[in-house]
């Protein structure tokens, strides 16, 4: 005869099961919450995201008379020898845009082949940022291009470096390590723009052309300038020369009454001729002597002026002695 089990033998059984089943589901949750937050811990790696590309394509594009642009980037691989530039540790591949990418994309952005011929090298020598004890981040660029004519030859060269360093203790600390490099790289960039343009301009300035192709050079060396204080040019005014550069001498007319040098000095001045002012003739009270014939025909004697000679004539005298 078969014996049915009681119930109270089937309840450990399945008691057991749903611990069992309860005690998995805490586990997987557990590990979710540990997940989740190793996800949010890493706050550097989440708002890697939010540091923008570098881009310089605002700035005054630099347009040299080649045909072709190459970019070559000498600076050694992350973590190698040499690669730190000096003492310290190597941080430029930690950086959320590292610097010798930052600086091919100035030469992408800013170099303009606008010529027909010849090549320019652009050459990143050293994008390093190290990192020293206490936090403190020093930086490190330097590049240089080269200008290879047509036959091969080097016709120009020019050069540029900077460096900074980042101590720590700003605002960016809140967004950790990366943050700082990120802003010491932006601000190397900045750096490196202005003095590779100005070191372009200063040794390159024959192989720059302007937006019209002509060169920049030319341009600037026929452009007129005005004397310090002078109006805008004009029109030279009669008997004057307009200077053709700074601290030229300006030619103006002598004054009147004055003769230039080796000149005679002219009779007028002006359009209006004036005649020398005549002298007042001299008063003569009487004839001068001699003889006066009077109206019948005889001859009177003139008398001299006083202290003078008396004219003798043949006629007699009249009663005023003529």
């Amino acid at each position: 005869m078969h014996t049915r089990p009681h119930a109270a033998s089937r309840t450990p059984a399945l008691g057991n099961i749903a611990l069992r089943t309860v005690s998995a589901l805490a586990v997987t949750a557990s590990l979710a919450g540990l997940l989740g937050l190793s996800g949010c811990g890493g706050g550097s790696d989440a708002t890697a995201g939010s540091f923008k590309p570098p881009t310089y394509a605002y700035l005054t594009k630099l347009r040299l008379n080649v045909g072709d642009i190459r970019i070559e980037d000498q600076v050694p691989p992350p973590g190698s020898s040499g690669a730190a530039g000096g003492s310290g540790t190597d941080l430029a591949g930690s950086a959320p845009f590292p610097p010798d990418q930052a600086m091919r994309q100035m030469a992408e952005d800013r170099l303009v082949a606008a010529g027909s011929s010849g090549t320019a090298v652009f050459t990143i020598d050293q994008a390093a940022i190290t990192g020293q004890p206490g936090g403190t981040l020093d930086g490190t660029l330097a590049a240089h291009i080269d200008i290879i004519g047509a036959k091969g030859g080097h016709t120009g060269y020019a050069e540029a470096h900077v460096s900074r360093q980042f101590v720590p203790g700003s605002d960016t600390d809140n967004d950790g390590l990366k943050g700082q490099l990120y802003t010491l790289t932006n601000q190397m960039m900045s750096d490196m723009n202005v003095e590779f343009e100005y070191q372009l301009r200063r040794t390159l300035g024959d192989w720059l052309l302007d937006a019209s192709g002509a060169p920049i050079g030319a341009t600037v060396e026929q452009q007129s300038l005005a004397p310090p204080g002078a109006g805008p040019s004009g029109p030279a005014a009669p008997g004057s020369t307009l200077p053709n550069s700074v601290g030229a001498p300006v030619q103006l007319a002598p004054p009147p009454g004055t003769a230039p040098p080796g000149q005679a000095m002219p009779t007028s001045y002006g359009p209006t001729q004036l005649a020398p002012a005549a002298q007042p003739p001299a008063a003569q009270m009487s004839p001068p002597p001699g003889f006066l014939r009077l109206p019948n025909g005889d001859l009177a004697t003139i008398p001299a002026a006083p202290g003078g000679a008396a004219s003798t004539g043949s006629g007699p005298a009249t009663p005023n002695g003529y």
